[in-house]
């Protein structure tokens, strides 16, 4: 019988290390299966077997937060690093999907699922990166373009993907250089990190959009100007003229 390969895998939130309350249920509801999952794959002893391993960073900024949850990681000699945001909600068994995805495809060096934007239009965070070169400055640069149709329901290598939740080969990051996440750009650091990791190591990129996550919007606001938008919107009658309270003239 052939030997059972057991894999660490780094779990954590990198948002100032605490979860929105709204998103708090979901990620403890994950927590719980993925530790039961450890139990049912020793007791049928699978052939590939994952530990996993929770790391808190406290209130730091998510690029600094990330960077800890790396040192921790590589700290405790693990295999994946997995970063959670704090407004994102879950499939139960995201976790164990994009492990099968990476024990399938070998080739994968970072994975994420899909996910939305926040605000509008919401663009799924699937980014291609176009590179060029400005003479006058005499430095390479890119620019980050979102794929607005995004293929659905498949395995996709990309240029960069968004972070809200992101599943990556520690035997990557051994081979980059530290800062991972910190850049002098305007970009963001998950999409700056894949951008590095493609440059330094060749990183393979990819998302899959069979894995859905939800993203929780900003809490609307109802003012006045948002009520009488949604009266117009809604085709809501209004009297044009006020409303009077005559019984309280005097």
């Amino acid at each position: 019988m052939a030997a059972t390969k057991i894999f660490k895998v780094a779990i954590g939130v990198p948002n100032e290390a605490f979860v929105l309350p709204s998103a708090y249920e979901n990620h403890i509801i994950c927590a719980f299966h993925q530790g039961k999952l450890e139990e049912q794959w020793k007791a049928e002893n699978r052939p590939i077997q994952y530990e996993f391993y929770r790391f808190s960073t406290g209130r730091l900024l998510t690029q600094m937060a990330r960077e800890k949850l790396v040192e921790a990681s590589l700290a405790a000699t693990c295999d994946y690093i997995c970063m959670l945001d704090n407004d994102m909600l879950y499939p139960i068994d995201f976790l164990e999907c994009m492990l099968q995805d990476l024990e399938e495809h070998p080739e994968i060096d970072i994975l994420a699922p899909l996910a939305f934007m926040r605000n509008p239009p919401h663009s799924a965070v699937m980014y291609t990166t176009i590179e060029g070169y400005d003479s006058h400055r005499h430095q390479s640069y890119y620019t980050n373009q979102v794929v607005r149709n995004y293929p659905r329901n498949t395995l996709v290598e990309c240029d960069a993907v968004g972070f809200g939740a992101v599943l990556i080969k520690m035997s990557l990051i051994k081979k980059m250089k530290a800062p991972y996440f910190f850049s002098t750009t305007g970009t963001g650091e998950d999409i700056w990190f894949c951008h590095k990791a493609k440059k330094e190591c060749n990183a393979r990129i990819f998302m899959d959009t069979r894995i859905k996550l939800g993203h929780l919007m900003n809490p609307m606001v109802a003012d006045e100007d948002f009520v009488d938008k949604y009266n117009k919107d809604n085709s809501i009658e209004i009297l044009e003229t006020p409303h009077k309270y005559t019984q309280y003239e005097r």
